[in-house]
């Protein structure tokens, strides 16, 4: 996944910036997630229902109606997000200007600092702002153990890639193997599982 923050003063373009760089992308085959980050306590759902099925304890609360699904979670940071919506090619973020990302500037200030990968203009082209995104480095392989996201050095990636696609590409099912293979392993399943095999 590439993480990007699209920042600047209101009104300046960003939300524009967002849309533009979306449909450019997913026009090209990326899936393509955005947040929405602000400094408001809350979004206007206060006294709606799926506040209080949030504020009951609900981890997530989904609302779906005709023509969209809308999700609700609790306070989250971008890390926790970056779990939830893995694996997708691009996070975009609208904001968040006090996070440590690349970000691209919106409007007229000038602002250096190496978290800077592009600047952008209302009425400016964005292919610009989508070279120096392309630039970001990726991974192929992303390792989450309780929350906490270890990094991997690119041969033992590939030696994981290689073992998993050896054993999952003999299972009934398995067409093809072109784009992504996504492996989630629930830890606190499987020891419950062992424990009660064991006293059994």
């Amino acid at each position: 996944m590439r993480m990007f923050c699209v920042v600047g003063e209101s009104s300046k373009g960003k939300t524009s910036l967002v849309e533009q760089l979306t449909k450019a992308l997913t026009s090209r085959g990326y899936s393509v997630c955005t947040v929405k980050h602000t400094h408001l306590e809350h979004f206007d759902l206060q006294g709606k229902d799926t506040a209080r099925h949030l504020t009951s304890g609900a981890s997530m609360a989904i609302g779906l109606a005709e023509d969209e699904t809308v999700t609700f979670m609790g306070k989250k940071d971008i890390e926790d997000v970056k779990r939830f919506i893995s694996p997708i090619d691009f996070l975009i973020i609208e904001g968040g200007k006090e996070l440590i990302c690349p970000k691209v500037l919106v409007g007229e200030t000038d602002v250096t600092g190496e978290n800077y990968i592009a600047k952008w203009k209302l009425g400016e082209p964005i292919e610009p702002v989508l070279e120096a995104i392309f630039k970001l480095p990726t991974d192929s392989v992303q390792l989450y153990v309780d929350g906490k996201r270890i990094n991997i050095k690119p041969y033992i990636q590939k030696a994981i890639i290689s073992m998993l696609i050896g054993f999952i590409s003999t299972l009934k099912g398995v067409d093809s193997m072109e784009k992504e293979l996504v492996v989630k392993v629930n830890l606190r399943e499987f020891f419950e599982k062992e424990k009660i095999e064991d006293n059994s």
